[in-house]
């Protein structure tokens, strides 16, 4: 592909970035392109937590789109900032949740610096966004981590289990 072809060049960019933000990093994750994600890993210079005009990494875009295995090669990157927060405030293991990520979800917590209380610019964590969308086998999921405070309310007082 191009660029398999564009990388043997050292004067390439790894983190040019379109009109909206993307790289070629972001797209891999968004379309679920392992090989090309692994080939761009090898980088010194890749940003792996460059952000789109919306904020979103390619963390965010893979855990969004069921893109375990991006998930999995991404998590390995020593810099990766599992905890990254968009324009909204919300993380890769928000996103997951919001669309029902099961697998996506597990690899993340098994990340040492999640941050699973974490929450939004409306004050909503992963588990309550998880319940309120009616994600029963997250919200299951995300109370068995250790560091889950099931009793952190949104912004209006709202906790997980007053959406179940």
């Amino acid at each position: 592909t191009t660029l398999f072809r564009s990388l043997k060049y050292p004067q390439i960019n790894v983190n040019h970035a379109n009109k909206s933000g993307e790289t070629a990093l972001i797209w891999a994750s968004f379309k679920g392109h392992t090989q090309c994600i692994e080939l761009l890993l090898k980088y010194q210079k890749l940003n792996v937590n460059h952000v789109n005009k919306h904020g979103w990494t390619a963390l965010m875009h893979a855990s969004s789109w069921s893109k375990r295995e991006c998930v999995e090669l991404l998590l390995k990157h020593p810099k990766i900032n599992v905890n990254h927060v968009n324009i909204v405030g919300d993380t890769a293991l928000i996103k997951a949740s919001r669309w029902g990520e099961i697998e996506c979800i597990e690899l993340l917590l098994k990340h040492p610096q999640i941050n699973v209380n974490h929450a939004n610019n409306e004050g909503q964590s992963a588990l309550i966004i998880a319940s309120g969308k009616g994600e029963t086998e997250c919200v299951e999921l995300l109370l068995k981590h250790p560091n889950i405070d099931p009793l952190q309310p949104d912004i209006y007082g709202t906790c997980y289990f007053d959406l179940l």
